[in-house]
């Protein structure tokens, strides 16, 4: 892979552009000016890449044993330079939030901060979960309030769907290192669960996302709405995959599980605003 792309990967680019294309569709469907719903996903996107550039400097020395070819273990990216990209990235987030009114930006700063608090504490931990379930509770509710000023529909549904997804998610990237996770002595939930346990917590998880999406969806329509069923489709793929025993084969599960969790927000929030 050429240099300069393996330096962009201090970014997360994946993570990244999935949270901030969620914000832009949200935001759409919620009747947002084009100008604001860009603003709204820049400023996911600033808040990404500082978790994602701060994530790989607190894992710069189980990555220089583990992972020596990322960016700032392999010296593509300086420390220098990634602190400088989340102290860029936070102020983006400020920028674009505050731009919105003080709400937006107080919403922006708590999934920050709960980003922050999993990259220097809770990672290594059994409650990391914690900081993706209240960030992913509190994502929709930023790109609707930050577009229209109001909350979003069905919201006693929403956020509890929201607040499950994050520590599925959490739980299946968990999957995607445990092996080096389990080299390093890492207790985090999935090397504390294993493999066989943890793949049940997901599973049960998503059925209870996924079941209350379809439940909720049929009582408000009456309809089958093809995002939220091409959403289901990722998720039971995603999961197959990650019962694999290949690092690669478990991250694209992860991967399509993270789509299918942003499909479904956009496909079930169309449906029922």
């Amino acid at each position: 892979m050429n240099s300069r792309l393996r330096a962009l990967r201090v970014l997360h680019p994946f993570p990244s552009f999935l949270n901030a294309a969620l914000v832009l569709a949200l935001a759409v469907v919620a009747g947002a000016q084009p100008a604001v719903a860009a603003v709204l996903a820049f400023g996911m996107l600033g808040i990404q890449f500082c978790i994602g550039t701060v994530n790989d400097l607190a894992d710069v020395e189980l990555d220089s044993r583990t992972k020596s070819w990322k960016p700032i273990p392999s010296g593509l990216v300086s420390a220098r330079t990634a602190r400088f990209i989340a102290a860029t990235g936070a102020a983006v987030a400020v920028v674009c939030g505050l731009s919105q009114g003080p709400l937006v930006l107080a919403m922006a700063l708590a999934m920050l901060a709960c980003g922050l608090v999993y990259d220097l504490l809770l990672k290594p931990t059994a409650w990391a979960w914690a900081c993706f379930s209240v960030a992913f509770a509190i994502l929709p509710l930023y790109a609707w309030y930050g577009a229209v000023h109001e909350a979003p529909p069905l919201a006693q549904f929403l956020i509890p769907l929201a607040a499950l997804a994050g520590p599925a998610l959490q739980l299946s990237n968990g999957l995607v290192d445990l092996e080096r996770d389990e080299a390093g002595g890492i207790k985090t939930l999935a090397t504390r669960l294993g493999r066989g346990r943890a793949l049940a917590v997901i599973a049960a998880l998503l059925v209870a996302i996924y079941g209350l999406a379809w439940l909720t969806l049929s009582l408000a329509k009456g309809t089958v709405n093809p995002a939220v069923a091409g959403a289901t489709a990722l998720a039971i793929i995603g999961l197959v995959l990650q019962t694999r025993d290949a690092t690669a084969a478990r991250e694209v599960g992860w991967s399509m599980q993270a789509l299918g969790v942003a499909l479904l927000g956009v496909g079930w929030l169309a449906a029922v605003a």
